[in-house]
């Protein structure tokens, strides 16, 4: 794999574009929402025609939740159902959750059905890295890591080339028995901080180290940053292209697919 990119709207709704532009799109591997502007499920056929010569797979969020999701029901609240922590202050409409509750994986696990029933060749798994928000909580590193091995048995079950992706929390692949239920890494603002800030040169040696490793048992790592200067954009790619990753550079809300390179 040497080219992938994600967009997670823009694609409209019922009198859009859809999925149909996507097909021209130059890239090996595409993420994109399970659904529609109008929050309504691609279809399969939608899905099958758009992913003919590359691999698309679909974004799903299990360390949070979302208001805008068809799960979601009125009157929840922080607190209802119990697995609903807190909000998120920097993204509206996003709560914290309790991640190794029951019911919040019961829920999380059919839209996972879904994604598979639209025909989605794998999943996109955001807020990994929600484990680092429960420092009160010792088991909550380990059981990360056994919600995303319980995702991918759950997926394996019904489709076992059904693809695992993680986004963020590379350090993971230290954890026993993790890199055995995931494919590939995908990893934010490696070199360019939401928007055009480079990040510090600490934080690119921790992540390029981690992602020697992920590479050493074979698996991909896909890297998002955020820029818009046309110089910082080219040194992001030669940079993560000299390391080895599998890069893109895209806009911060992610509504419109970059060219790549």
């Amino acid at each position: 794999m040497r080219t992938w990119a994600i967009q997670l709207g823009g694609l409209g709704g019922a009198d859009g574009p859809r999925l149909a532009p996507l097909k021209r799109a130059p890239f090996g591997l595409l993420v994109i929402e399970p659904n529609d502007d109008d929050g309504q499920p691609w279809s399969r056929a939608e899905v099958e025609a758009a992913a003919q010569d590359k691999l698309l797979v679909a974004y799903l969020s299990v360390g949070a939740a979302e208001d805008y999701r068809r799960y979601w029901q009125p009157g929840w609240k922080p607190g209802q159902p119990e697995w609903i922590l807190k909000a998120d202050p920097d993204w509206p409409g996003n709560y914290d959750v309790a991640y190794w509750n029951p019911a919040w994986q019961k829920l999380a696990l059919a839209g996972l059905d879904t994604l598979i029933d639209q025909g989605f060749h794998g999943v996109y798994l955001d807020l990994i890295d929600a484990y680092m928000r429960r420092p009160e909580r010792p088991t909550a590193r380990a059981e990360m890591v056994r919600w995303v091995c319980k995702i991918a048995a759950h997926a394996h079950a019904r489709d076992p080339q059904f693809l695992i992706i993680p986004q963020n929390a590379p350090e993971l692949l230290l954890d026993p028995g993790y890199a055995a239920c995931v494919d590939a890494a995908a990893q934010e603002e490696t070199f360019v901080y939401a928007t055009d800030g480079v990040t510090e040169p600490e934080r690119q040696t921790e992540l390029l180290g981690s992602f020697k490793a992920w590479r050493k048992l074979g698996k991909p790592v896909l890297t998002l940053d955020y820029a818009s200067n046309p110089g910082l954009i080219s040194q992001t790619y030669s940079r993560a292209r000299a390391a080895g990753l599998v890069p893109y550079v895209s806009v911060r809300n992610l509504d419109v697919l970059t060219p790549g390179r």
